[in-house]
């Protein structure tokens, strides 16, 4: 297994449709997670909002670092998926990467009362609970979760780094409508489904292993797990909104199963469909 560390841009092949002009612009992705702080890569232009229910701050920053990673890998000018995206980065955990349920849902209402003003299509979550009540599908921080998705919202969240033993995905990324994705790369942390019978979890998969991304102080290092994986298809569902606006989340979440391609010698219930082609997703509408 290579060490290099893995530019997201170039391990997706979204860098050939960049030069398509196909980059993610005017589609506009909510981050829920820790924040982001100022980066040369993501220009203040394109951060539209910034919402903080932890210290209730009005400037962005990230005193964690997870949310300034995530949102490098699907938004960086120089190394992102959809590096002409807009993002609204939503601070829900604090500088020790902690949150709660009702913090968690407090960003969710911010999102469904501004969702219209600001055109928000795609929300990522890269991060999740690990307790007994998150456990179980029907919680009530997944309730609030499918009001999203109920809401014509695109939702990607991580399938967590509890596996890789069956059924070890906790909320929100076993709720059944939203998409989730694993990490078909490095040693198998990914979570696994199924969630119930007859619901498969995860349904995609990315790279997650020593991904390379923004950091804090404009500097780029690496991290690992499935938050690094849902950005991944957080950028490509921009790609593909971008370039076939109509699309609902229903037909954005089949077209990506469509474009999967089954990742050898790795369980259906940590990859899902498998990894997405992101050649094959942007013809598949076209096709149609």
């Amino acid at each position: 297994m290579s060490s290099s560390p893995k530019i997201p841009s170039i391990q997706s092949g979204a860098v050939y449709l960049h030069q398509q002009g196909i980059t993610g612009k005017n589609i506009t992705v909510a981050i829920l997670d820790s924040g982001l702080a100022q980066h040369t890569d993501i220009s203040n232009h394109r951060i539209l909002d910034f919402q903080d229910f932890i210290n209730y701050k009005s400037n962005p920053y990230d005193d964690f670092s997870h949310g300034t990673h995530v949102t490098g890998i699907l938004a960086s000018s120089r190394i992102g998926i959809a590096p002409e995206c807009n993002v609204i980065p939503i601070k829900i955990l604090d500088e020790h990467g902690n949150g709660s349920t009702d913090i968690f849902i407090e960003g969710i209402k911010w999102i469904l009362y501004q969702q219209h003003v600001y055109n928000i299509r795609i929300i990522n979550i890269s991060i999740g609970g690990n307790t007994l009540e998150l456990k179980r599908e029907k919680n009530r921080l997944n309730l609030w979760v499918s009001r999203l998705w109920d809401a014509g919202l695109v939702v990607c969240c991580s399938a967590g780094n509890n596996g890789p033993r069956p059924n070890s995905i906790f909320a929100p990324g076993n709720c059944e409508k939203v998409i989730t994705v694993g990490a078909y790369d490095g040693r198998p942390f990914t979570s696994a489904g199924p969630i119930r019978p007859y619901i498969t979890k995860p349904e995609v998969s990315a790279p997650g292993y020593h991904i390379l991304s923004t950091q804090p102080n404009n500097h780029y290092g690496t991290k690992n797990g499935t938050s690094m994986s849902v950005p991944f298809i957080s950028g490509a569902c921009a790609l593909l909104l971008q370039k076939f606006p109509y699309l609902s989340n229903d037909q954005v979440k089949k077209y990506l199963i469509q474009a999967a391609n089954s990742v050898p010698h790795l369980p259906l219930n940590q990859q899902g469909a498998g990894m997405v082609n992101l050649n094959q997703l942007l013809t598949i509408p076209s096709r149609i």
